[in-house]
């Protein structure tokens, strides 16, 4: 089917108008770099144990309390209890000793109005999965990890599944983030800080050429997000480090950061990051459970 003549012009004049609406961010310096844009796929890449789930869960409560964004998330490795967990953390400032049962009731139930989980109790093939995204009611969607799906994981097994994300993206409008891990290489001897840095002997963030399964996720993403932590580090354990390694679309919004100079996230007891000392959950965290409802 080709595409009727003149269909773009709309986009030009946008373009040209200065009016080409940029993507959402979260109130911080990340929004520099990260933009949450319709119908993008998109790639989170990190070590194991440097806190990926738990940083992306952080954003996406952001994104949903301060632009309404739906999500629906698959968890092969964390449950939802897990999950929700963290967030009421974040969102209360407060652990879950300190709530009573109808606090922690009131902010669940806040949550769930964004956030469906997809049972993990089975293992989904891509369609399988796609399938359960296209029929719920989610702006965003969440793969965590990839290497949980019941694939083959060959060189084009890989394109084809990335090119089944990206069929969806475009006939869903919907946003897909998937998260992966790196190759073995990455985490051996030559990737670790140099004698004499002041991180020596630490491991170093991956590159974007570390995905298991190579180039094609950094080929075919739109934005790829790298999440790092140096976990035995007395001091930078508790900073997550996110490197934003590609931006394809920097005119709607986001850039790639510097090389060497990653956005400190700081943990703050897990009660939400702050960035910069800022905190985007801080218009939130006072509230009462009951205001939180017409915020």
């Amino acid at each position: 089917m080709i595409n009727n003549k003149g269909e773009h012009l709309d986009y030009l004049y946008k373009v040209r108008d200065g009016k080409l609406e940029k993507g959402l961010g979260i109130g911080c310096d990340l929004d520099d770099f990260l933009r949450w844009k319709k119908g993008q796929m998109n790639v989170l890449l990190g070590h194991d144990n440097v806190g990926k789930t738990f940083w992306f869960t952080f954003y996406a409560l952001c994104l949903s309390l301060k632009h309404e964004i739906k999500w629906c998330i698959y968890s092969g490795e964390n449950s939802t209890g897990q999950i929700i967990r963290d967030m009421i953390v974040m969102l209360s400032g407060s652990d879950l000793t300190e709530l009573s049962y109808n606090e922690i009731l009131r902010y669940s139930n806040r949550i769930e109005m964004y956030f469906d989980f997809v049972d993990n109790k089975k293992q989904y093939t891509p369609h399988e999965l796609l399938e359960v995204f296209k029929q719920s009611d989610a702006d965003s969607c969440f793969i965590d990890p990839i290497t949980a799906l019941n694939r083959s994981f060959q060189y084009s097994d890989t394109y084809e599944f990335l090119n089944d994300c990206r069929h969806f993206c475009n006939t869903t409008n919907k946003s897909v983030y998937i998260c992966t891990h790196p190759v073995t290489e990455s985490g051996r001897s030559g990737n670790l800080y140099p004698k004499g840095h002041q991180w020596e002997n630490h491991i170093k963030p991956c590159l974007k050429s570390h995905c298991e399964g190579g180039k094609p996720y950094s080929n075919r993403s739109d934005d790829m997000i790298i999440c790092h932590r140096l976990t035995s580090h007395p001091d930078m354990r508790y900073y997550t480090m996110i490197d934003i390694a590609k931006v394809r679309d920097t005119s709607t919004g986001g850039k790639q950061t510097n090389m060497n100079e990653p956005l400190l996230f700081e943990y703050n007891y897990g009660k939400g990051f702050l960035i910069g000392g800022k905190d985007p959950l801080k218009e939130y965290r006072g509230l009462k459970t009951k205001e939180l409802w017409t915020k």
